[in-house]
């Protein structure tokens, strides 16, 4: 049984529904799911800086008819990926960031090639987490739909018909069915969180049951693991910051549905 201690590590102003996160270098990289830019916060000199994804629409606050809704964000050593949730026509977009340069994707057909594979409904896909392995991306796809399909969908770029879903099965909280978040990979490891919210929409938000903490090994070999995270926050992203032989250390961050920019981060300790 692993122990569980959550701490506010820091408070950054500036930012709004956080839903991903990215430390790197000293730095946290954070996507915010009614947003068009992505956030960069140095820890030593606690300064926010933002960098525009579309230079035709650098804005913040956007209508939620209008958004990205970018929902992940993942880092393989070189670049950052961020991914739309694909929960409507205009959330369909992969961005690719190396510090300096941003290469827009449209990712429609292969979000369809998902669905149609796997038989998901347009209105039960909604993609929350993304970890990239050797040669294939997990996507997480969260079950707040209709049919509540929690699953990852495994989905191998030059393999395709290789590609596979597997349905996870959560928990609740409160007595509100958890839906995956986000996901990090930790060595040969995965570790998602989700979240309890009480609304049956990839669209709507709902009312906050609390989060949990989840481990898969990354081949998905094996049922989750899954544990409680204290308090009841609506944690959207995740990253590691320390491993050490005692002990791991994340970040996450909260989507609070509400207008407040003060974001603040939290420390997520985890030991046996």
């Amino acid at each position: 049984m692993l122990k569980l201690i959550l701490e506010a590590f820091i408070s950054i102003s500036g930012i709004t529904a956080a839903s991903g996160i990215v430390y790197h270098d000293n730095q946290l990289h954070i996507v915010s799911d009614n947003s068009n830019y992505i956030y960069s916060y140095h820890l030593t000199d606690q300064k926010l800086s933002k960098t525009a994804l579309q230079q035709s629409h650098p804005m913040e606050s956007v209508a939620k008819a209008d958004k990205l809704d970018l929902e992940s964000i993942t880092f393989d050593g070189n670049h950052y990926y961020l991914y739309g949730s694909g929960s409507t026509n205009n959330r369909n977009n992969r961005f690719i960031w190396d510090g300096k340069t941003i290469i827009k994707e449209d990712y429609s057909k292969i979000y369809t090639f998902l669905m149609e594979t796997f038989h998901i409904s347009k209105e039960d896909f909604n993609i929350e987490g993304v970890v990239h392995l050797k040669d294939k991306i997990l996507f997480f796809n969260r079950g707040n739909g209709p049919q509540g399909i929690n699953a990852v969908l495994e989905y191998h770029p030059s393999a395709m018909d290789q590609s596979r879903c597997i349905p996870i099965l959560l928990p609740k909280l409160n007595g509100i069915t958890t839906g995956f978040s986000d996901a990090t990979l930790v060595g040969d490891d995965i570790y998602f969180i989700a979240t309890a919210e009480d609304a049956k929409s990839t669209y709507l938000d709902g009312e906050i049951g609390g989060s949990i903490l989840g481990k898969l090994p990354s081949d998905l070999s094996t049922k989750a693991e899954t544990f409680e995270i204290p308090e009841k926050h609506k944690f959207e992203g995740i990253t590691l910051k320390e491993k050490t032989d005692e002990e791991l250390v994340f970040l996450l961050c909260e989507d609070s549905d509400s207008d407040d920019d003060n974001l603040t981060i939290y420390s997520l300790k985890v030991s046996n």
